[in-house]
């Protein structure tokens, strides 16, 4: 019998981190109107997958614009920045909730040895931001035939 399981060990970690800070929240006498999220800093969430040919990771950036976004690579260290702003225009408005998050952000990963950094592909539709990382021949498998002794 096959099962196919898909391994998240980081919503792990994030569901414990974030049910800690809502019980420390609660602890601590946090807003009693709801999360206060004015100085906790943003990052954007990440797929990443890998296929035969390379990787590819998926970052959901609702709200901000593509002249926002950098992406760069040093080291084999691809780090995605930019700035999420907030709207100016507040006239006739009064708020009494904002818990969507703004500011400058920045996500790093570590990428594997075998990459081939120059190849890289962004895209940006619809919020979010897709890199297309391609493996270097090297670290693509390869088939060895196997001949009989005669």
């Amino acid at each position: 019998m096959n099962y196919l399981t898909t391994r998240r060990p980081m919503r792990n970690l994030f569901g414990l981190h974030n049910e800690m800070g809502r019980i420390f929240g609660d602890l601590l006498g946090s807003d009693e109107n709801g999360t206060d999220t004015e100085n906790t800093p943003w990052m954007p969430t990440a797929d990443i997958c890998e296929t035969e040919n390379g990787f590819e990771i998926r970052a959901e950036l609702p709200g901000v614009s593509e002249s926002d976004v950098n992406v760069s690579v040093s080291d084999n260290l691809l780090t995605i920045k930019g700035d999420k702003h907030q709207e100016e225009a507040t006239e006739g408005k009064s708020y009494h909730r904002v818990e969507r998050r703004y500011g400058s952000f920045q996500r790093s990963f570590t990428l594997p040895r075998h990459v081939e950094t120059d190849g890289i592909k962004a895209k940006f539709a619809d919020g979010v931001l897709t890199l297309e990382i391609p493996k270097a021949e090297v670290a693509k498998p390869t088939e060895i035939p196997i001949t009989a002794n005669s």
